[in-house]
């Protein structure tokens, strides 16, 4: 077996276990997924316990309802709401009809079920302003559009996808991206730096070639990184598959093109070589875990930096800050798939992008290559701005 393979199945076998790689790719989830249930499970606490029972005082004479309790004297609904008899009442004023205003009164502040009183009330106005209307034009009122929106070009109509379908996708993209590819390179990172400072850095190195060294640990977490995203991928499908009305939500709604995951794992896997190439330069040249992890931190920072402009990538996919984000390197893998699932981008600035993400993940990783071979034997000493051109210039 090659010596890089030896390389990249021992730092995928020893990273897979690491309690931080458990943590983020397992830990992580559930919390998240424990917060999100004992929201909901508090929600449901909440709505099965109280039932909304709404009184109302009319004083335009227009209106009547089976469902709500009707009050002729504001004083006894004030007295049962105090009582806990109803819940709420509102009172419609005689210049309703002119001017909209309503009041609501309730006992007690519960801003979470505000939406859900308005919305009763909502409707039970609009039963009784259209009441001598056909059931179908009240529905159409309540409900006046079902829109479906067509991108129209040469080739004829196209059906957009749905605005949740826009979001979540690259918006997952992003997040498997930044947890995946910047925890596997974080790995790289702490793995060359604790093998400098543990000093076994020279006993590696008389064994094998940096180029097998360097090459075996970025496969290796490369691996890793992938293992991670297949986890996700499968606990969402888990989850999707118990749970009967998000899968219908699902696939009734999201429709993930082929080109569009293709791309995806295109720049997912080069997006990988540039940053695990840098993580490799910048563990070479730190000279403790700590100082690396500050230089690393830029260009993460620089890495998730299209996640802080998501809304205007989405809102202005083909504008000027949108398009240079999606060719720069460290950005282009976010911000490109960004504006791929929200718009037609022309198929000449997807190629420079992806010529410029190749290009500059070879010369990133033939750079970091150099920087490797000439700093992993120097400990305690930081290489100068000088040092690390002269390094770069030497074949």
């Amino acid at each position: 077996m090659s010596k890089w393979r030896i390389i990249a199945k021992h730092e995928y076998l020893t990273n897979i276990k690491r309690k931080e790689f458990l943590f983020v790719t397992f830990g992580l989830p559930l919390f998240f997924l424990a917060i999100m249930g004992i929201s909901f499970l508090f929600m449901g606490i909440g709505t099965q316990s109280e039932e909304n029972n709404i009184g109302y005082i009319d004083r335009t004479g227009l209106f009547d309802s089976s469902n709500l309790t009707k009050y002729t004297d504001e004083e006894l609904a004030r007295k049962d709401l105090l009582d806990n008899e109803i819940t709420n009442y509102f009172v419609i004023p005689e210049n309703y009809t002119a001017t909209g205003k309503i009041f609501i009164y309730s006992s007690r502040k519960d801003f979470a079920n505000n939406m859900k009183i308005e919305g009763q009330i909502n409707n039970f106005l609009l039963d009784n302003l259209l009441k001598n209307e056909p059931p179908d034009i009240i529905q159409r009122v309540k409900k006046p559009i079902d829109s479906e929106y067509f991108t129209l070009n040469e080739n004829g109509p196209k059906s957009e996808d749905s605005g949740f379908t826009i979001l979540i996708i690259p918006l997952a993209f992003a997040m498997l991206f930044t947890l995946s590819i910047f925890a596997s390179s974080g790995f790289l990172l702490q793995s060359v730096i604790e093998e400098k400072e543990n000093k076994i850095m020279e006993i590696i190195l008389s064994s094998v070639s940096h180029e097998d060294l360097l090459k075996g640990k970025i496969i290796g977490l490369g691996a890793l990184g992938l293992t991670q995203v297949l986890i996700y991928l499968v606990l969402a499908a888990v989850i999707i598959l118990i749970n009967p009305v998000a899968l219908l939500l699902i696939v009734s709604q999201i429709h993930i093109s082929i080109p569009l995951l293709l791309a995806g794992i295109m720049y997912f896997l080069m997006g990988y070589l540039v940053f695990a190439s840098i993580m490799a330069g910048v563990g070479a040249v730190a000279t403790t875990s700590r100082e690396g992890q500050q230089i690393a931190g830029i260009f993460s920072l620089a890495g998730a930096f299209p996640m802080m402009f998501s809304q205007f990538i989405f809102s202005n996919p083909n504008e000027g800050l949108a398009i240079a984000l999606s060719i720069f390197p460290l950005t282009s893998p976010i911000a490109m798939i960004m504006r791929l699932s929200t718009t037609d981008v022309p198929l000449y600035e997807l190629m420079i992008s992806i010529l410029v993400l190749a290009v500059s993940a070879y010369f990133i990783m033939e750079i970091s290559a150099r920087i490797f071979r000439a700093s992993l034997l120097m400990y305690g000493k930081k290489p100068t701005i000088k040092e690390l051109i002269t390094y770069v210039r030497q074949n």
